[in-house]
C-alpha cells in the first residue's frame, strides 16, 4: 500500500475510533519528552503503546516537574486517578472510583501498590516513596492476574532509579510557603566491574500550613527517606539487586488536619448529615443553631485557621529490605523477588476541631510484611509467557484510643479497642500471549488465590472489658477466622494492522479478599439482630465482610500519528462488580459491607510534540456508578453513587522549551478540572464536594546541557479552597471532620547534576 493509501486508512480508523469511542484510556508518555514510555505492565519491559491495558507511564522528568515532594500532584496527570492524603498516616489511590475508603490501619486497598515490583500492604507505607524515581506507572482495570493481591480496581507502582555503570550524581534543594526545605538526592556509579551502587535520599521540613489559634501551627512537616541498592552480576546469566529503605516522620502535628463545620442529621433525608443552615433545629446536643453539639463555633471563616485545645501528632518509622535474583536459562528466565517491611505508627486528633475537650482520637500500628515470588518466564517466535508462585504473610497490631469525657458529646469515657490480625495468602499464576497472525494476537491468563485471615479483638470501656471476640460469645468466636478462595483472569484480543496502531478488547477479572471491620461501643456487643436494632450495640455477625469480585469488559485502541510526535488512545468499559466492599461510619465504628455495583465509562487521551520543544496534552473522562441497597442511618435503604467517582473530568498540561541565552528555558503548566463527587458511600449532603478547576505552573532554566537548573513553581494557583476528604460526624458530634487542600503554595529550586 502507498504511504498516502496508509495515510488515509489510518485516518479513516481515527475518525471511526472517535466516533464508536467518544473516551480514551490514556497509555502513552505523560510527560514532555520524546520516545516512549518503557512499562513492565505484563512483567516485561515493553512501550505503553505496544499493550491493550489503559496504562499511564510518568518519567523522571516528569515526576520531577510535577513536585518530587507530592504524591498527590500524580492525580493531576492520569485520567480517572484520584490520589488523597488525608493526613500522612494514609495515602488513597482511587482509580475509575475503586478505592478503599475505611481509614483504619488494618485494611487493604483494592488498588494495589508496588515499590520495584514488591507489594506493599499498608495504606501507611506509600508516603515518601515518591524520591530517585526512574517511573510511575498506573494500570487501569483489573490487574489480577500477573500483580495478583488486591488489584481489583487498578494498581500504583514506583520504579527506583537503579545503580548505573558510569558514575553520576545529583542533589536537588526546594524551598517555599511556610518555611519548607527539602532536598533530594542520589549518588551511583561503580564498585567494581560486575558490582555497582546507588544511594538515594530525600528531606522535606516545612511549618504548618493551619494557624491554630490556641498553640502551634497544624501541618507541619519533618520527613527523612533514605534507600540504597547494590546490583551485582554473579555471572553472565546471573544477577542480583538488593535494596534497603526507610523513611520516617518525626514529630509532626499533622494528624487529623480537619476544618470545623456545624453539621446535624436531617430527619427530612433520612438522617443524613448536612450542614446546620439547612437543617434548623438538628443540633443533636441541644446547643444554639450553627454550633456543634457542645455549643462551639468556629468564627474564622477560613478551613486554615482552627482552635483546638488538643496538639496532633504524627510519628511513623518504615523500612524493608528486598532483593531481586534473575538466572537466564537461554530458553527461559527464573525471576525471585523477596521482601520483609515493618513499620511502626503512632497517631492522634483533636477529632472534635474544638477548644473542648470532647472527642480525640489515637491509633498506634506496629506491622511486619514478608513476601515471596517467584517467577519462570520465556518467548519463542510465535508465544511469550510467564507463569509464577506467590507467598506473603502479614501482621499487624493495632490499638484505637477514643476519649470523650463526662459532660461532652458524646460523653462515653474512654474507649480502647484492638487487637492483632494476621494474614497468609497463597498463589499461582500464568499468562500466556500467542500471535495467532503477524496482526492478531490472543492473550490469555488465569490466577488461583487463598488467603486466610486471623483476628483477635478486645473492646474496653473505662477499662472494663466489654468484648474479647475469643471469649465473650462462644458462639460467634470461630468468625475471627476466614479463608477465601478465589480466581483471577484475562482473555484479550489484540489487533495490530501496522505498527503504529493498536486495537484490543479484553475481559479481565479482579478479586479482592475479604476481612474485618473496625467497631467499638461503650455499650455491650451481642449476637442477635433484633437486639442490635433496638439497642444499637454491634453485632458481632456484621463485623467480618466478604470479597469482592470485579469483572471488567474493556474495548480499546492505541494509535502513534505524525511521525509518532502523536498518540491518541482511548477505551470504554463495563465494571460488574459483585461485593463491593461498601464503607461507612457508624457513630465510632467503621462497618464494611458487600454491595452489587456497577459502573460504565470512558477515557480519552492525546498528546503531541508538533514542533521542538513543545508538548501538549489532554485527557477527557466520563463515568457513571450506581451501589444497590445501601442502608441509611434511619433505616431506608437506597442506591448510592460510588465514593470520589466524578462523573467528567479534563486535564490538560502544557510545556515549551527553548533557547535563551547559554541555556534553555521551560514553561510548563498543568490543569484538572472535574465534576462533583461524594466522599462517602451514604451520599450525605455533607459530603458532597462541588466541581473544581486546578492549575499549577512550574518554570525552569537549565546550562551546562542540563547540569544546572533553577526553577520556581506555584500550586493551586488560584488558591482554590476544596475539600479532599470528609468524615460525616453530623449525629455523633454535631459537626464534620473535613480535610481541605493545601492553599496556593509557592517554591523555588536548585538541581545539580553530575
Amino acid at each position: 500500500m502507498s504511504i498516502r493509501g496508509t495515510f488515509s486508512a489510518r485516518v479513516a480508523l481515527f475518525a471511526l475510533a472517535a466516533a464508536l469511542i467518544p473516551q480514551a484510556a490514556r497509555a502513552a508518555d505523560a510527560a514532555p519528552q520524546p520516545g516512549e514510555i518503557v512499562v513492565t505492565a505484563q512483567k516485561r519491559e515493553q512501550s505503553a503503546q505496544k499493550i491493550g491495558i489503559a496504562v499511564t507511564a510518568l518519567g523522571k522528568d516528569a515526576i520531577a516537574a510535577i513536585g518530587r515532594q507530592d504524591v498527590t500532584a500524580l492525580a493531576g496527570q492520569v485520567p480517572d486517578l484520584e490520589v488523597n492524603q488525608y493526613s500522612p498516616t494514609i495515602t488513597v489511590f482511587n482509580i475509575r472510583g475503586v478505592s478503599q475508603n475505611d481509614f483504619t490501619d488494618a485494611q487493604e486497598a483494592p488498588i494495589a501498590f508496588y515499590d520495584d515490583e514488591v507489594y506493599i500492604a499498608s495504606l501507611g507505607a506509600i508516603t515518601g516513596m515518591n524520591f530517585d524515581l526512574e517511573r510511575a506507572e498506573v494500570l487501569r482495570g483489573p490487574q489480577g492476574t500477573l500483580f495478583g493481591r488486591n488489584a481489583t480496581g487498578g494498581l500504583v507502582q514506583f520504579v527506583s532509579a537503579k545503580p548505573t555503570a558510569k558514575n553520576e550524581a545529583f542533589v536537588t534543594l526546594t524551598t517555599g510557603s511556610y518555611g519548607q526545605v527539602a532536598t533530594e538526592g542520589a549518588l551511583s556509579g561503580a564498585l567494581s566491574d560486575a558490582v555497582r551502587a546507588r544511594l538515594s535520599f530525600t528531606t522535606n521540613d516545612a511549618g504548618g500550613y493551619i494557624t491554630n489559634t490556641m498553640g502551634p501551627s497544624l501541618g507541619n512537616t519533618k520527613f527523612y527517606g533514605l534507600r540504597g541498592q547494590i546490583a551485582a552480576d554473579l555471572s553472565p546469566a546471573d544477577k542480583l539487586i538488593v535494596k534497603v529503605q526507610t523513611l520516617r516522620n518525626a514529630h509532626e502535628r499533622s494528624g487529623g488536619l480537619y476544618s470545623w463545620a456545624a453539621a446535624y442529621p436531617d430527619p427530612n433525608d433520612h438522617g443524613l448529615g448536612n450542614y446546620a443552615a439547612n437543617v434548623p433545629g438538628g443540633n443533636p446536643g441541644g446547643a444554639a443553631q450553627g454550633a456543634d453539639a457542645n455549643g462551639y463555633t468556629n468564627t474564622s471563616g477560613s478551613p486554615f485557621v482552627q482552635s483546638e485545645d488538643r496538639v496532633p501528632y504524627f510519628n511513623r518509622t518504615y523500612w524493608d529490605i528486598s532483593a531481586r535474583y534473575t538466572h537466564d536459562f537461554g530458553w527461559g528466565e527464573l525471576a525471585s523477588i523477596s521482601d520483609y517491611q515493618h513499620m511502626t505508627k503512632d497517631y492522634g486528633e483533636d477529632s472534635d476541631m474544638s477548644p473542648n475537650a470532647a472527642f480525640n482520637y489515637d491509633t498506634h500500628q506496629r506491622m511486619y510484611q514478608m513476601s515471596q515470588e517467584l517467577r519462570l518466564s520465556g518467548k519463542t517466535d510465535a508465544l511469550n509467557w510467564v507463569t509464577g508462585l506467590y507467598a506473603m504473610n502479614i501482621h499487624t497490631a493495632n490499638q484505637y484510643q477514643v476519649v470523650s469525657p463526662a459532660g461532652t458529646v458524646p460523653g462515653f469515657g474512654t474507649l480502647n479497642y484492638g487487637g492483632t490480625q494476621n494474614t497468609d495468602s497463597l498463589a499461582a499464576f500464568a499468562q500466556g500471549e500467542y500471535a495467532v497472525t503477524p496482526t492478531v494476537s490472543l492473550i490469555g491468563g488465569l490466577r488461583y488465590s487463598h488467603d486466610r485471615k486471623h483476628i483477635e479483638f478486645q473492646d474496653y470501656s473505662n477499662g472494663t472489658l466489654l468484648f474479647d471476640w475469643a471469649t465473650t460469645i462462644p458462639d460467634v468466636a470461630n468468625l475471627r477466622f476466614a479463608t477465601f478462595n478465589n480466581w483471577s483472569g484475562k482473555a484479550e484480543v489484540d489487533y495490530k494492522p501496522d505498527g503504529n496502531t493498536l486495537i484490543y478488547a479484553s475481559v479481565n477479572r479482579g478479586t479482592k479478599a475479604g476481612g474485618f471491620g473496625t467497631v467499638s461501643s461503650p455499650a455491650p456487643y451481642t449476637d442477635s439482630a433484633a437486639v442490635s436494632t433496638a439497642t444499637g450495640a454491634p453485632l458481632v455477625q456484621a463485623i467480618p465482610f466478604g470479597q469482592e469480585v470485579l469483572t471488567n469488559w474493556e474495548g480499546g485502541f492505541k494509535l502513534t500519528l505524525l511521525n509518532r510526535t502523536t498518540h491518541f488512545n482511548g477505551s470504554v468499559f463495563f465494571y460488574n462488580y459483585q461485593g463491593y466492599q461498601a464503607f461507612q461510619n457508624v457513630g465510632v465504628n467503621q462497618y464494611i459491607s458487600n454491595h452489587q455495583a456497577y459502573e460504565h465509562g470512558a477515557e480519552f487521551e492525546f498528546n503531541t510534540r508538533p514542533v521542538k520543544g513543545l508538548y501538549l496534552g489532554t485527557f477527557m473522562t466520563f463515568l457513571s456508578s450506581k451501589v444497590k441497597n445501601i442502608t441509611l442511618p434511619d433505616g431506608f435503604v437506597a442506591d448510592r453513587v460510588l465514593p470520589q467517582a466524578p462523573d467528567f473530568s479534563l486535564g490538560w498540561q502544557v510545556h515549551y522549551q527553548f533557547p535563551v541565552g547559554p541555556g534553555q528555558l521551560t514553561l510548563g503548566t498543568d490543569w484538572k478540572h472535574e465534576s462533583g463527587s461524594f466522599f462517602e458511600t451514604n451520599n450525605a449532603p455533607d459530603d458532597y464536594e462541588p466541581g473544581r478547576t486546578i492549575g499549577n505552573v512550574r518554570v525552569s532554566y537549565a546550562i551546562l546541557d542540563g547540569k544546572v537548573e533553577v526553577a520556581g513553581f506555584v500550586n493551586n494557583v488560584t488558591d482554590k479552597w476544596y475539600r479532599v476528604y470528609n468524615l460525616d460526624l453530623a449525629g455523633l458530634l454535631g459537626s464534620t471532620n473535613q480535610t481541605y487542600a493545601k492553599p496556593r503554595t509557592w517554591g523555588a529550586s536548585v538541581t545539580l547534576r553530575y
